[in-house]
């Protein structure tokens, strides 16, 4: 509650305020006044001079000799002898018959001023204005006589400078009473400013945020001081608010933070609001430089850019191929695009599926290939039997050489089943390590070498097997033995006849990370594999040279088998190769 000693109205105050503006008025009736003295002034001298001027037709009426023009001069100069005063006669074709003040011979014609037109017309007239004969202001006043004119006229200076003294005096007084009212308004406006200003720094407080302003309530108006208790619930209010937005606005931030999906918020102008961080590294902007640009300057892609356009009421999706700018290949987007609830924007959701559109489309090939790979020995197989029964079994000859490549071909089955196995087992494995040994590696190249040894004998190729002697490698030997006997033989068979096929083993300290690791190098002088094949060649069934590796017998998944051997050990295999310059496939196994 506010305190009695408060309770004064802000009418009190403004009572006295008016008090002041009344004191200011009087001070502006008093420059009023001034300037009807000023008229009044001018008013009483017109009216003096008509005195006169009758005066001086009275006394030429009683004194006709007066009239003669030596006398009539005298007369003039007698009757204005005061230097102020000014007496004329003036004929009625303008000449100057007397003067007061100058020689009438010396005075040029005066039937064209004012005041004598008008007495010549029969019309008594008062006019201000300057004269050339005295080099001043005068008022003059002229009457019609006989047929001539009598004009008196009295300088204005006078009148002039009673009205300058007044006017300081007056100036001086409204000077005065206008501070003393300036220092009364001080004093009450104060009252009501001081508070006033501190609600104002208050509310400039409140704009950049800062609610914890305190007020004094003592000795103010009432209204004032019931306004500041409003101000400060509002504060209160304000400040409960802001800590129940900032902490949605954080929990908001950690959210979208934490998105694996990137997501744009767009105004009505599709100009960039906010980004996550997901969509900081996918189209590698910072949210402060995305914040305000055009959506096609923040992520560079034209379709994206379209698709925003569209009316997006009706969460709309697409799937759009989109090429980050430091990184190379095309990833596929899956973009989402909704409108903000109050219609000022819309939210575009970016979902990264590029792997499962890869994983979609190797399905679909191993599919097609597997198909494939299995449907030639069975279709062979098949014919064959046909064969056999249309006959051919009656012809041991021809019967045997069916048998034999039946034979082959059930083989080339049973290889193409038992690399699938191979792979479907090491990809369920994936989760969980591998059995690994300490094992001597001159050992693992020995059974590697007996297992290539007649195959390269009947190409007569050249096997090489390097290793440092003693070295061992904790892995899981039958694994890798499988791995580098499947790079051997690949290296046998698509290689011309003597050529030569090394195979080495060492180890290596990587300085990128420091860890030491298990190199197995392949290399061979064969044909090389040319470029556009290199970044698909460990894929299922991916082959440079069908017709030729079926010819050799191959199943297709003897490089995959390899990837995934690597990867089952925590490592990778790499492919280096020039066309007609061999090849060189690199297992790295860290350790």
């Amino acid at each position: 509650m506010i305190p009695r000693k408060q309770e004064k109205r802000t009418w009190m105050y403004l009572f006295t305020a008016t008090g002041s503006v009344l004191l200011l008025a009087i001070a502006a009736f008093m420059v009023v006044s001034l300037i009807t003295l000023r008229q009044t002034a001018y008013r009483q001298t017109e009216k003096n001079l008509k005195q006169f001027s009758y005066a001086v037709s009275h006394f030429l009426t009683a004194y006709p000799a007066i009239m003669e023009p030596s006398a009539l001069q005298k007369f003039a100069h007698h009757f204005g002898a005061e230097p102020e005063f000014r007496v004329t006669i003036i004929a009625n074709d303008g000449r100057i018959l007397a003067e007061s003040n100058a020689e009438p011979s010396t005075l040029e014609n005066h039937a064209d001023r004012p005041e004598v037109v008008a007495a010549l017309a029969g019309e008594e007239k008062a006019v201000v204005r300057f004269s050339d004969t005295l080099g001043k202001r005068l008022v003059y006043y002229a009457i019609p006589f006989r047929t001539m004119v009598i004009r008196l006229a009295l300088p204005v200076d006078y009148i002039d400078t009673a009205a300058n003294r007044m006017t300081l005096v007056l100036v001086i007084s409204a000077f005065i009473i206008l501070l003393l009212a300036l220092g009364v308004s001080f004093l009450v406006s104060s009252k009501i400013v001081s508070p006033l200003q501190t609600l104002e720094n208050a509310a400039r407080s409140y704009s950049t945020g800062i609610l914890d302003v305190s007020f004094v309530h003592d000795r103010i108006p009432l209204e004032l001081a019931e306004l500041s208790l409003t101000f400060s619930s509002m504060a209160q209010a304000l400040q409960e608010k802001m800590r129940a937005l900032d902490g949605q606005n954080r929990e908001t931030g950690a959210i979208l933070s934490a998105m694996n999906d990137a997501l744009i918020v767009l105004d009505h102008e599709n100009k960039v609001l906010r980004i996550n961080r997901a969509a900081e590294d996918l189209f590698n902007i910072s949210a402060e430089d995305a914040k305000g640009m055009p959506l096609l300057q923040a992520v560079r892609n034209t379709s994206i850019a379209d698709f925003a356009l569209k009316d997006a009421n009706h969460g709309e999706e697409q799937t759009i191929e989109f090429r980050p700018g430091l990184t190379v290949g095309i990833r596929d987007l899956l973009v989402r695009s909704s409108s903000i609830e109050n219609g000022s924007g819309k939210l575009l959701v970016f979902n990264d599926i590029t792997r499962l559109k890869r994983l979609e489309r190797i399905r679909k090939d191993f599919v097609a290939n597997v198909s494939h790979e299995l449907k030639t020995p069975v279709t062979s197989i098949k014919g064959f039997i046909e064969t056999l029964k249309d006959g051919a079994i009656d012809d041991p000859e021809a019967a045997r050489r069916f048998l034999d490549i039946m034979d082959q071909q059930s083989s080339r089955l049973g290889a193409i089943i038992d690399d699938l196995l191979t792979i479907s087992r090491l990809e369920q494995n994936g989760d969980v390590s591998i059995s690994k040994e300490d094992t001597l590696l001159q050992e693992l190249l020995s059974s590697v070498e007996n297992l290539c040894t007649e195959e390269a004998r009947k190409k007569k190729t050249v096997l090489e097997f390097a290793c440092p002697p003693g070295l061992t490698a904790h892995i899981n030997p039958g694994l890798l033995e499988q791995a580098l006997a499947n790079l051997v033989f690949n290296a046998i068979k698509y290689s011309p006849e003597k050529a030569k096929v090394s195979v080495a083993l060492n180890l290596e300290n990587r300085p990128e990370n420091g860890e030491k690791g298990l190199v197995c190098v392949v290399t061979d002088n064969g044909p090389g594999i040319a470029e556009k094949h290199r970044s698909r060649i460990f894929e299922r069934f991916y082959r440079v040279d069908n017709g030729r590796s079926r010819e050799q017998g191959g199943t297709g998944l003897g490089l995959s088998i390899v990837r995934h051997i690597a990867l089952a050990h925590g490592g990778t295999v790499s492919l280096k190769s020039a066309e007609g310059s061999g090849s060189a496939f690199t297992i790295r196994v860290p350790l």
